[in-house]
């Protein structure tokens, strides 16, 4: 025993699961204390934890068990958020924490967890589901040891559950029983800004800095190599100073609404500088790219249907696309709609944009949390955690 009190163990855990819509990939980096946290990990997980080494991995299938009795009939009355947040109602399909929700037994004030609206009735009455959003699916789930490394000393403190920590979000990106959830994609609400002015005002200075910390660049980067095409003509599309493409043959054009950002971006083969927000045509051939990103911006598009026709009309038959966004926006420019959403659920949002377009399919989606942030961020006082990486892709299929 007294082996594990100097034993640190880097894991990285991930679940793959499939809803109607897509198929679903989750991962989650956590650094454990094994002599304090072991035993909070599932027990065909504890030996690993315990005593494997570097690159060792276990793979199980897992089940969140479903209980009928967290499916609760309520009256209008019993949704109550906070003062501060009374203008949000109630959609068909979406999470809200269940601390929003009062008279449910076994529910109580503050609760964090997520609660899903399954039918509003006509009368503002509503069915609450308050089982965890992934009890519908079969996961397969595996562990895997990144590092072990000797803690110095034992201090006590507390104990992170971190499978629990892994699991909260997941599962809020998929529909219900494949019923489209209620985003409000028809409403021109969702789609204002706080800032109405021109886009070209708001982002007529250069923003030469990342929009991620470094490790969540790295972990976007690392993703692209594993699933871009090794070579080929790619549009970086809503691109800025930055790109996150990895090394590659590539033909790269970049499509970006400052012309200096684009030039001192240094992976651009191509530039063109477009307002997409003013009018979303891409100004391309038929089938030109074989693939495209959208880096960090898909939360700024007010028409986001119109530019997804051309983002299929431009992309070859076959080809990939990726949509990659984290928890950080500009508040002026951000839709409405996206500022109520769970992090998880935004994957949600445009998985139903996606589905809404002839000719896009093969639905993914990908999330990365848990990696500590850079020391030397200047961020790193205010949040100790990397940004998160969230990814929705998929390819032309017609």
């Amino acid at each position: 025993m007294k082996d594990y009190i100097k034993r640190g163990v880097e894991l990285i855990l991930r679940i793959e699961w499939e809803s109607k819509l897509a198929k679903h990939f989750d991962e989650y980096f956590c650094k454990v204390n094994v002599w304090r946290e072991c035993d909070l990990f599932p027990e065909e997980l504890r030996g690993l934890v315990r005593d494997g080494a570097v690159g060792e991995s276990i793979k199980v299938n897992y089940q969140i068990p479903f209980n009928k009795e967290k499916v609760f009939e309520c009256k209008a009355w019993q949704f109550s958020p906070p003062d501060k947040l009374k203008h949000i109602k109630l959609r068909k399909g979406r999470f809200y924490p269940l601390g929003y929700f009062r008279g449910i037994s076994g529910i109580y004030a503050g609760n964090p967890y997520p609660g899903r609206i399954l039918v509003i009735k006509d009368n503002g009455n509503f069915i609450l589901d308050a089982n965890h959003p992934l009890s519908y699916y079969n996961l397969k789930f595996e562990a895997k040891i990144l590092n072990i490394f000797e803690k110095t000393s034992e201090l006590g403190g507390r104990c992170k559950d971190h499978m629990e920590t892994f699991l909260l979000g997941p599962g809020m990106q998929a529909r219900y029983y494949n019923e489209p959830t209620d985003f409000g994609i028809d409403e021109k609400e969702t789609f204002l800004r706080e800032d109405e002015s021109t886009d070209a005002i708001f982002y007529a200075e250069p923003r030469l800095i990342g929009h991620i910390d470094r490790v969540c660049h790295e972990n976007l980067v690392r993703f692209y190599a594993q699933n871009l095409p090794k070579s080929g003509r790619i549009l970086d599309l809503m691109s800025s100073y930055e790109s996150h493409l990895p090394k590659g043959e590539y033909e790269i054009w970049g499509l970006g609404i400052n012309e200096i950002e684009l030039r001192e971006n240094l992976r651009l083969n191509e530039r063109v500088v477009k307002d997409l927000n003013a009018e979303p045509s891409l100004l391309f051939e038929d089938e030109f790219f074989d693939a495209i990103v959208c880096d960090l911006s898909i939360e700024y598009v007010i028409k986001p249907l119109d530019l997804l026709k051309e983002v299929r009309r431009v992309l070859k038959q076959g080809g990939k696309f990726f949509f990659s966004f984290s928890n950080r926006y500009f508040p002026p420019k951000v839709i409405k709609g996206w500022i109520d959403m769970h992090e998880f659920e935004r994957m949600g949002f445009v998985l139903e944009l996606l589905a809404r377009t002839e000719g896009l399919g093969n639905l993914k989606t990908y999330s990365l949390r848990g990696y500590p942030r850079p020391i030397d961020d200047k961020w790193s006082i205010a949040c100790n955690l990397s940004d998160p990486l969230y990814v929705v892709y998929g390819e032309r299929v017609s």
